[in-house]
């Protein structure tokens, strides 16, 4: 902190301490002069100088510029599953908006669901890439790789405004990963919504869906489009798998701390009792999940709502299926929030040799230009923003007329802390609803029967 010297032009001699006795002779009188005139240019430099700032402040314009980096050609190894992505995907939000803005960095992609580049077998090979893409619900795989690093002093060395990113999907990526720093950050992240469609309400003659509905609403409504029909059975509603809705509430699976289940609790059962309730609905009793799900709903056309994370995609070529979508159904005590967030983190590498030119990278997908074209293609942006909920769907022709501004109703849910034993966890949560849909347990005997098995699969892998 630099310390402000108040100069005034009511200054004298005195002020300095110095004497101005008219004793003193002639040649003392105009050295005490002298020195006067010295401490006072010193003390207006001390003040004023560098137009008003403080000595050895930098002017803004220095100090809020980003740092001088070398413009020497680099190759930036960047680590993803590209099966996640889109065609052209990675092109346009990746490598032609970078090439455009720092023509020295070439991207060279390393496939991650390519069985000989997991993260294990990178390292062993020292091919260890700059840049790592994961995903919060499978963050474990990356931490602990010793690869991962606090992206916190990148942020601060190029005066990245944070305050421009969705606040709970940056906090997400410390919730998810259990660290206190942040190891990277989010550049898009899947949203909650209600799909329907709109042929199957109209030939029941019941209104749509709306905006704002809660699990009850939806419920109710779900029993008046249930029928069966000219031989076809048209179910309700799909709420999917049992763990998306629990993370609505922040419902875990696994301790990772602990390494304890955690799901043989009330919370729980009251997951387990809505799903019932749903599926209790006489028709509605064969559950799709996931997938399955979707083939019912763009396929098969029998079912009336599908609530699901961003099917947009999927959609894309359901030409014959009249849709629309609302914002997902929401629990009473949590109003307006969707499931946990599932987003994808851009990392910097600990052992990279080229951060900074990594982080250019990083900031050039979370530019407005390239969050925006993000938005266009319906994906969902980090970048709060009201331009980025006016152009999204706008370069996908089927996505015209439809309600897409609910998916930004829903607030999703602070990612949980994930562990190791979440996927088997995850698997048997979603499918232990079923014995209880055909009457063969109840809710209580499933949630046991649950965390038995749950904590065998812990004690398995624990000792490998």
């Amino acid at each position: 902190m630099f310390r402000d010297y108040p100069a005034s032009s009511q200054s004298t001699g005195d002020d300095f301490g110095i004497l101005t006795n008219t004793k003193l002779g002639e040649t003392d009188m105009k050295m005490n002069r002298m020195a006067a005139l010295s401490l006072l240019l010193f003390a207006t430099a001390c003040s004023s100088g560098n137009d008003g700032k403080s000595a050895g402040e930098q002017p803004a314009a220095e100090k809020n510029a980003p740092p001088q980096v070398s413009t020497e050609p680099v190759t930036i190894k960047f680590a993803l599953s590209m099966g996640w992505l889109g065609p052209d995907e990675f092109q346009k939000y990746v490598e032609e908006p970078v090439k455009k803005r720092y023509p020295y960095i070439t991207i060279e992609p390393i496939d991650l669901s390519k069985p000989e580049n997991g993260f294990d077998k990178l390292m062993a090979a020292g091919n260890i890439p700059d840049l790592v893409m994961t995903a919060s619900p499978i963050i474990y795989r990356f931490v602990g790789t010793g690869m991962e690093d606090s992206i916190e002093p990148l942020i601060k060395k190029f005066n990245f405004d944070l305050s421009r990113l969705n606040p709970v999907a940056v906090e997400s990526v410390k919730s998810a990963s259990l660290q206190n720093n942040l190891i990277g950050l989010p550049w898009t992240m899947h949203f909650s919504a209600l799909y329907f469609n709109k042929d199957i309400f109209d030939k029941f003659g019941v209104p749509y869906p709306k905006d704002g509905m809660t699990w009850e609403e939806a419920r109710e409504l779900a029993k008046k489009v249930t029928r069966s029909e000219g031989g076809v059975q048209y179910r309700g509603l799909e709420p999917d798998k049992a763990t998306r809705v629990a993370s609505v509430l922040s419902y875990g699976l696994v301790d990772p701390v602990t390494e304890k289940p955690t799901v043989n609790n009330d919370n729980w059962k009251k997951i387990f009792e809505l799903l019932k309730s749903i599926y209790d609905i006489p028709g509605n009793n064969t559950p799709r999940l996931a997938g399955g799900g979707t083939d019912q709903f763009k396929k098969e056309q029998t079912l009336a709502m599908l609530a699901s994370n961003n099917n947009l995609p999927n959609l894309k070529d359901a030409q014959d299926l009249n849709w629309d979508l609302v914002q997902y159904p929401s629990f009473k005590e949590r109003p307006n929030t969707g499931m946990q967030v599932d987003e994808w983190i851009l990392h910097v590498t600990a052992q990279s040799k080229y951060k900074d030119q990594a982080f250019q990278v990083i900031s050039t997908i979370l530019s407005d230009e390239v969050q925006t074209e993000v938005a266009r293609n319906a994906r969902l942006p980090i970048v709060k923003s009201s331009n980025m909920e006016q152009e999204f769907g706008k370069n996908l022709a089927y996505l015209q007329g439809k309600n897409v501004k609910a998916a930004f109703m829903t607030t999703p849910a602070k990612a949980l802390p994930v562990s190791v034993y979440d996927s088997f966890a995850d698997g048997y949560m979603s499918n232990a609803i079923v014995p209880i849909i055909k009457g063969e347990k109840d809710i209580n005997s499933a949630l046991r029967e649950a965390e038995e098995q749950i904590s065998k699969n812990i004690e398995t892998n624990r000792q490998k």
